[in-house]
C-alpha cells in the first residue's frame, strides 16, 4: 500500500510546476527518499506524534542534540493546549499574557528604553516556559531553531481546520506549529498565514530585539522582532 501512495505523490510531483509540491519538502534542492515517505505518512495520517490527548507531550525528532519538543503552544488556560491551539502571546521576558503590546505596557521598557534582561533567558525567571510548565521545559534557543530547521523536513499543512508547518525527524517523530500570527498594540495580526515564535535569545547585538522563528507556506528561517511584541512560545525539553 505504501508503494502505491510513493507512486502516486511522484506523480503529483511531476505534474506540478510548484517547487514545494514537487517533493521537496525540506527545502534543500534535492529530491529525496526521506521527502516522498513524508508525503506517504501524512496522506496515511501518521503525522502526529502524540500518543493520547493528555498534552503536552515530549516529541522525540530524533535530533542530534537530543532535544525534544513539545507538542503544543504555552497557553495561560492549561486545558486549552493541544497541537492545533494558537495558546497565549508573550512579550520576550514576559510570563503572563495581556490584552494589549506596546512599549508602554512592556514590563521592561523604563524611562524611553528597553532593559535588557540577559541574552539568553532559556531556565530563567524570565522563560514563561519554565515558569509556566516546570521541570526541564525551557523556551527554545536561537540554536535549538537552527537544529530543528535543517534536521527535519517541513510542510505547510491544515491540520483539524488550523494551518501551520508539520516538522518532521528522521526518526518519524513530528510536531504541529499553529501559524498563529503575532500580537501588537490590541490587534492580532497574520494569524492563519504566518507563524512567529519566540527564542530564549537576543539578537546579536541589539538592544531591542530577540531571534524568532518564522515560517509561511513557502520558507521558514530565523528572523527577529521587538521585544515587546506578542508572540507564542513552543517548548522544548531535554
Amino acid at each position: 500500500m505504501k508503494k502505491l501512495f510513493a507512486i502516486l505523490a511522484l506523480a503529483a510531483m511531476a505534474t506540478s510546476s510548484n517547487a514545494q509540491i514537487k517533493g521537496d519538502m525540506n527545502d534543500d534542492g534535492v529530491l529525496s527518499l526521506t521527502d516522498i515517505m513524508f508525503i506517504v505518512d501524512v496522506i496515511l495520517g501518521k503525522e502526529l506524534s502524540c500518543p493520547d490527548n493528555k498534552h503536552p507531550h515530549m516529541i522525540d525528532l530524533g535530533l542530534p542534540s537530543g532535544t525534544k519538543w513539545a507538542c503544543c503552544n504555552v497557553d495561560d488556560t492549561r486545558s486549552k493546549q493541544r497541537p492545533e491551539n494558537y495558546g497565549s502571546y508573550y512579550a520576550w521576558g514576559e510570563v503572563k499574557s495581556k490584552d494589549y503590546y506596546s512599549q508602554d505596557t512592556y514590563e521592561y521598557y523604563k524611562d524611553g528604553k528597553y532593559v535588557i534582561i540577559g541574552s539568553e533567558i532559556a531556565g530563567t525567571n524570565y522563560d514563561v516556559a519554565h515558569v509556566k510548565w516546570g521541570g526541564s521545559w525551557v523556551m527554545p534557543t536561537k540554536g535549538q531553531f537552527e537544529e530543528l530547521r535543517a534536521n527535519c523536513t517541513w510542510k505547510w499543512i491544515t491540520q483539524n481546520g488550523v494551518n501551520g508547518v508539520l516538522f518532521k525527524g528522521a526518526n518519524g517523530g513530528s510536531i504541529f506549529l499553529p501559524a498563529a500570527g503575532y500580537r501588537a498594540n490590541d490587534v492580532l495580526y497574520n494569524a492563519d498565514l504566518y507563524g512567529y515564535y519566540w527564542s530564549s535569545t537576543i539578537y546579536p547585538n541589539s538592544q531591542k530585539n530577540a531571534a524568532q522563528f518564522f515560517f509561511s507556506s513557502i520558507s521558514a528561517y530565523l528572523f527577529y522582532l521587538y521585544f515587546h511584541l506578542g508572540i507564542p512560545v513552543r517548548p522544548v525539553s531535554k
